[in-house]
Order: C-alpha cells, then sequence, then structure tokens
C-alpha cells in the first residue's frame, strides 16, 4: 500500500518538476543538486517512518522500493531517444553514420541492462536482476551482428 501512494507521489512530482522546467524553458533546479536533495529527503523520510513504527526495515522497504521506481523512470527517455535516433538518422550524414547510432544504442542500453540488475537487487526481485542480466550478455552480440550485417549489405551495395 505504501510503495503504490509513494511511486504515485514520485510520478506527480516528477511530470509536476518537467512541466515546470519545459514552462520556464531551462533547469529550475540544477539535476546534481536534485539529487543530493533526493538523497536527502529520503534519508529524512526514513527516520521519520523509523521512529514512527520503531522498525528501521520495514520503514526503509517503501523508501527503496520509490529509488528504484526512480532509477527505472530515469532510465526511460534516454532508452526511447536512443531507440528514435536509431531509426530517425539515416544516410545523409554519410555511410558510417550507422555505426555511430550503433555505438550510441549499445552504450545506453548496456547501461539500462545494468541498471536493472542494480534495481533488482535492491528491490530484491531475482527475475528482474537475472532480466537485465540477460540483457547485458546479449547486447554486445546484438550490435556485433548489426554492423557486421550493415558492412557486408554496404559492401554488396557498392559491387551492384
Amino acid at each position: 500500500m505504501w510503495e503504490a501512494v509513494f511511486v504515485l507521489t514520485y510520478a506527480a512530482v516528477v511530470m509536476g518538476y518537467t512541466a515546470w522546467n519545459i514552462k520556464k524553458g531551462s533547469f529550475v533546479i540544477d539535476p546534481s543538486q536534485l539529487i543530493l536533495f533526493s538523497i536527502l529527503g529520503a534519508i529524512v523520510i526514513i527516520a521519520i517512518l523509523t521512529m514512527a513504527s520503531g522498525d528501521f526495515f520495514g520503514a526503509a522497504e517503501p523508501i527503496l522500493k520509490l529509488g528504484a521506481a526512480a532509477l527505472l523512470f530515469a532510465g526511460i527517455p534516454p532508452m526511447l531517444a536512443a531507440g528514435v535516433g536509431y531509426i530517425r538518422f539515416g544516410e545523409e550524414y554519410g555511410p558510417n553514420i550507422f555505426y555511430a547510432r550503433n555505438h550510441i544504442t549499445g552504450v545506453i542500453d548496456t547501461v539500462a541492462s545494468l541498471v536493472m540488475i542494480f534495481v533488482g537487487i535492491l528491490i530484491y526481485r531475482l527475475d528482474l536482476a537475472a532480466v537485465g542480466f540477460f540483457f547485458f550478455l546479449l547486447i554486445p552480440f546484438t550490435g556485433n551482428a548489426l554492423a557486421n550485417a550493415y558492412y557486408y549489405s554496404y559492401q554488396r551495395r557498392l559491387g551492384k
């Protein structure tokens, strides 16, 4: 129950903060300071809940789940941007732009899989950590396969 309240509150805060930044046209609070304030706020909330209930682990669990949700929500925009950039940019930037797009997407997906592993460990979900580990192992192979396929198809197009 508390987890759902915290996640919904977090989602409302993130949407409000994003709308405020878009309306202003720049960052209202520097993101590095926002992370510091979030960590300090989590410590204060855990301390208050621990004093109220007397159980540290029971008080820390909703905050850890909120932090896990924050990490997962923060990972969505870079992954979407990588996917859109992978499809959007074509040959107008030269024939080798594919390799740059492939590299950037591979790096972002690798970091996202590491975040999935960390979040799975943070909230004690072995299935989420296992999926992240599976992605972490397969992303380099898929990037290499895509690069090889593009290279050989490009060589075939040059030969015609």
